[in-house]
């Protein structure tokens, strides 16, 4: 269910933290200044962290301004088609669980069945049957599924043509995530870029070296191909089967 994890991981991911009322604010300290904005560490500053929180922000808005200066925005077409990907990919995954589970109910009723694997295919089951009775409970309108943030569809799609955009420019070392390819070596290059151009203030000067080797840092996975596809997920076609038993 590679669609729905990673919905489900980036609407967390783009969620808002709201403050609890009557709740102390941690201290923090003001660690640095990018373009005139403030950027503060949690106090007393951890150089580890905080190199982290600094960094967060430097990709942030470099790759924003490169968004914009190169007209990488999301169209309302390229949303649509994202949204139209991820209904046939629901309808896909929906048929394919009742295709396993009318073959688990045959396999279960095989007598020579090993206890072992019995008890592995009845928990397969059960798991299938409940995803079942919540779909049917949803049909009839007892529950229902919150779309997909329009946010977070824009953040994808976004994201898609930038980092096709930075390895065109860039090139550099690829990394291998749970979600795909990424221009690991082109996105550090584009924040050098931006350090060179902007208006940054390291106020903490112990943080600057730190930020400057983590953007030397290898990913963790590396990509040993030829030629790298960054092609998104919702412009490829559906695997016909992604489940075992």
């Amino acid at each position: 269910m590679r669609a729905r994890r990673f919905f489900a991981t980036l609407s967390f991911a783009l969620g808002i933290l709201l403050p609890v009322r009557g709740a102390t604010e941690a201290p923090t300290a003001l660690v640095a200044r990018i373009d005139g904005e403030a950027v503060r560490c949690l106090a007393p500053v951890s150089e580890h962290d905080c190199a982290r929180t600094v960094l967060q922000s430097l990709q942030g808005r470099a790759q924003r301004a490169y968004i914009v200066r190169h007209g990488l925005q999301a169209t309302d077409a390229e949303i649509q088609a994202l949204r139209s990907y991820n209904r046939a990919f629901e309808a896909h995954d929906r048929n394919q669980r009742a295709r396993k589970l009318r073959e688990l109910e045959a396999r279960l009723s095989d007598v020579a069945l090993s206890a072992e694997d019995r008890t592995r295919l009845q928990n397969f089951r059960a798991i299938l049957v409940r995803l079942a009775r919540y779909e049917a409970d949803v049909d009839a309108g007892l529950e229902q599924i919150e779309p997909v943030p329009e946010e977070a569809l824009k953040h994808w799609v976004e994201r898609s043509k930038l980092d096709q955009a930075l390895y065109r420019q860039y090139g550099g070392i690829v990394g291998v995530a749970a979600s795909g390819l990424y221009p690991h070596g082109a996105r550090a290059a584009l924040v050098i870029d931006y350090l060179a151009d902007c208006d940054c203030d390291f106020i903490d000067h112990r943080l600057e070296p730190r930020v400057r080797a983590a953007l030397a840092d290898s990913p963790r996975m590396v990509f040993r191909g030829a030629m790298p596809d960054f092609t998104p997920f919702w412009k490829r076609a559906i695997e016909p089967s992604y489940m075992r038993d």
